[in-house]
């Protein structure tokens, strides 16, 4: 990787403010020994990422744990310094991230945190001002309803809140951002431009099927669902 002397200087204080009421440290992931710095985007591969991410690092290519957010085995930001990480933002390493199609992003998190689980409803009902109860569906209206009514930093589940958000896109410069729809070619060129050795990559959290398109037969919901995310498709040229 040639050094980017034009890359901005990043602080951990400024990449707080991103996550004003959640842990910074959980969404970067860095491997001094190997110069690579990644920011998780949720509903992104972030899954597929770490699990490489952890064989890279261990040379564990056998490892496969049911929750590899919790389970891995990669440098903790406080083992390696928050200083440190965000010099490895600031230019200091290869910086990448990915990115989806907001609108399948969109509905993949409500499908999967939503419809598919009880553990995440009471964020949108609070949001719509509703008495919280986990067992109570939320229809697809109201989760377009309650994403309306959300500060998109300081409210939203980092699941479906903008990702250009989640990524810092307006503080960090990134070396590559990949997009979902490309993965295998974009994990291939960060790997190539990093210099990294190759490791076999194991797909999670993959549907076997392709999962029906919710908006559409929603024009009306789909036009509120892009105005929620305006940004992503500007920033990220959706």
């Amino acid at each position: 990787m040639e050094p980017d002397v034009a890359k901005p200087t990043v602080t951990w204080a400024e990449m707080r403010a991103f996550f004003p009421h959640r842990p910074l440290a959980y969404h970067i992931h860095a491997l001094p020994e190997h110069g690579i710095v990644y920011v998780k985007n949720p509903k992104a591969a972030c899954s597929t990422v770490l699990l490489w991410m952890d064989r890279l690092h261990t040379g564990d290519h056998d490892f496969n744990p049911g929750n590899v957010h919790k389970d891995n085995r990669l440098p903790k930001v406080s083992s390696i310094g928050r200083r440190r990480v965000a010099r490895m933002l600031s230019g200091g390493a290869y910086s990448f991230t990915f990115v989806r199609d907001p609108l399948r992003r969109f509905q993949s998190a409500y499908l999967d945190k939503i419809v598919g689980s009880t553990g995440w409803r009471a964020e949108i009902q609070a949001a719509l001002g509703e008495e919280p109860d986990e067992e109570r569906p939320v229809s697809l209206d109201d989760f377009v309803t309650a994403l309306e009514r959300q500060d998109p930093v300081r409210e939203m589940n980092p699941h479906w809140r903008p990702q250009h958000i989640n990524v810092m896109a307006s503080l960090i410069r990134y070396d590559h951002i990949g997009r979902i729809e490309t993965f295998a070619a974009d994990l291939e060129t960060i790997r190539e431009a990093a210099g990294l050795p190759a490791v076999p990559v194991a797909a999670r959290n993959v549907t076997g099927t392709r999962r029906v398109d919710l908006l559409a037969d929603r024009p009306d919901l789909e036009e509120r669902v892009r105005a929620i995310y305006a940004d992503d498709f500007e920033i990220f040229g959706y």
